[in-house]
This record gives structure tokens, sequence and C-alpha cells, in this order.
């Protein structure tokens, strides 16, 4: 009798010992998908997680008004999931949707350190900011106004302009089709240049050096225009 009983609290002792196992690492599991929902609270690591989804930041001082209050808060607020955004990456329209949905994700994130203070601490994490509606106001205005401006058909040329189709299939991967106009001829081949970058960079189909010249040749043409 003694063997079957030794076995028995043997298989208990296991049993108990797997589900205080399984409970940790239940428990680890939790902690790392919230720390992943909440990576906007380690900018290095929620970076890390946006690479290849979203082009390179741009430099603070090369914002349009870069020490108006607009600037300011687009640094504040945008910077803690990710590198700092162009007001050029989305058109006037696009921006209120854009900026609702990022808005959202920012009071979820805030609002979850409530619960879990202790495992931010353990983590070393630090709270996530979410806008009022005054500065949600104030950083759209910013956005809108000095969004990116989209072509209109007559700034495109004849639907028979060479390099227009090929404009129109590379750059609007990304973005709606820029105005030719927002730049001068001498800008347009290191503004294409830095795009072709950004496109290799966010995993899209790269250009060749063809399409990159035909491309440049386009919007240095129609930028004359």
């Amino acid at each position: 009798m003694a063997a079957p009983r030794f076995l028995a609290l043997t298989l208990a002792l296991m049993a108990a010992s797997m589900a205080v196992g399984v409970n940790r690492v239940d428990r680890m599991d939790r902690e790392t998908v919230a720390m992943r929902m909440m990576g906007g609270m380690m900018p290095p690591m929620m970076r890390d997680m946006m690479s290849g989804r979203l082009p390179p930041g741009v430099r603070p001082e090369d914002l349009p008004d870069p020490d108006g209050a607009g600037a300011m808060l687009l640094r504040r607020y945008c910077t803690q999931c990710h590198e700092l955004p162009s007001p050029t990456m989305h058109a006037a329209d696009d921006w209120p949707a854009v900026e609702a949905r990022m808005f959202s994700r920012m009071a979820m994130m805030a609002d979850m350190r409530h619960g879990m203070r202790g495992m931010m601490r353990r983590h070393g994490m630090g709270a996530i900011e979410a806008p009022t509606q005054r500065e949600q106001e104030r950083l759209l205005a910013y956005l809108k106004r000095y969004a990116l401006r989209p072509a209109e058909a007559q700034t495109l040329g004849p639907p028979d302009t060479p390099g227009l189709a090929l404009f129109r299939q590379t750059c609007s991967r990304c973005h709606i089709l820029p105005d030719p106009a927002l730049h001068t001829p001498d800008e347009w081949p290191l503004v294409v240049g830095r795009m072709r970058e950004n496109m290799e960079r966010m995993g899209k189909p790269a250009i060749s050096d063809q399409d990159h010249d035909e491309i440049v040749g386009y919007l240095r043409e129609r930028s004359r225009q």
C-alpha cells in the first residue's frame, strides 16, 4: 500500500508544480501581451515594432513652424510611439481619420496604466500621455495646414505626358499624388531619392534607376509649368 500512496503523492505534487508553472507562464504571457499593447511607453521598442510600416521620421527643425504650438504638440505626443512624422505624410482630408485612430490608441494606453502600475515599475516603463481635447484640435489644425497638397488634373498634364503613368503608379503606393509645383526643379531629385529610400525601407517594390530618372524628369518639367 505504501508504494501506491507514494506514487499518488508524487503525481499530486507534480500536478501542483505544473499548475504553478502554467500560472506563472500565463501571467508572464499576459504581461508580455500588455507590454506589446503599451509599446508606446517604451519608444525604442515601439519604433522597432513599427519598423517597416512607417517611413523614417523627420528632424524637429525640419517641421513647418518648428517652434510653434502645433509642432511642439507633434513632438510631444507622436514620438511616444514612433518617429516624428511629417505633416506631408497625409493630405488634409486624410489627417482627421488618422489622428482619430492615434488619439484613441493613446487614450486607451493612458487608461491602462492605472491597473498596471506594478508591472510597469518592474519593467521600467513610463506612462504614455494622451492629448486633451484642446490639444487634439490644435494638433489636427497644424497637420491639416501643412498637409500634403494633392495634384489636380490640370497640374498633371495630358494623359500621354511622358512619365505621368509611372508617376501615378509609383507614388500612389504610399500616398496621394503630390502637386508637382510643391517643389522646384532642383528640389525634386532629392525628394524622389528620399521617397525611393522610404519605399525600400517599407518593403515596397523597388524602382529602377531608369524609373527614378523618368519620374524626376516628369516632375521637374511639370514644376516649371
